[in-house]
């Protein structure tokens, strides 16, 4: 199956499907598991991930709360978020603390993450922006009808959306595949 690559000016970034997803996450030490599932799930940008590891009252039970400050992206569209959490990330995201202080760098992640997918998978190499993207891409097909919530939960507007999310080919299989992640997000 042919992968799944987004371009823009500066990058191409991997969008995963879901058995590509536990291929590769089959592949990682235990810490790297825990935080590649908990980028898939919550849909977070690495730095934020890094911020809520250190403020685990943030997560409330659905619903992880990025308040005012804790985006550090420039150009963030919003200052502060809820991010909605599937069944598999209510269950998922507390193995994030279980990962040694501190969390790799992002170079260093992004290494491992090239080194693993390329031994792993045919085609372009994933990056930490990979389960950010797949995640997104994944609730849009999944949830055709959930456009805005999904862009309110990542943070982006439905402009972004549009650009950049829809229209990805998954097929049935992948949404079948998808379920398990997907399911209870809404």
């Amino acid at each position: 199956m042919r992968p799944i690559v987004r371009s823009s000016e500066k990058f191409q970034v991997r969008i995963l499907r879901p058995v590509e997803f536990e291929t590769l996450r089959d592949a990682m030490d235990p810490n790297t598991r825990r935080i590649c599932t908990s980028l898939l799930l919550t849909g977070m940008r690495y730095a934020e991930l890094k911020r809520f590891r250190e403020n685990p009252d943030w997560l409330d039970g659905k619903f992880i709360y990025l308040p005012k400050g804790s985006m550090l992206k420039v150009k963030a569209k919003q200052k502060e978020r809820a991010i909605r959490l599937s069944d598999m990330g209510k269950t998922l995201i507390p193995d994030l603390f279980q990962v040694p202080h501190p969390l790799p760098e992002l170079p260093a992640l992004d290494m491992k993450l090239r080194r693993i997918s390329k031994r792993i998978l045919e085609g372009t190499p994933i990056n930490n922006k990979s389960f950010r993207k797949t995640w997104e891409s994944w609730l849009v097909f999944y949830y055709p009808d959930k456009a805005l919530q999904i862009a309110l939960s990542q943070g982006h507007t439905t402009t972004t959306q549009y650009e950049h999310y829809l229209n990805i080919p998954f097929d049935e299989d992948d949404r079948k595949e998808m379920r398990k992640w997907v399911e209870g997000w809404i």
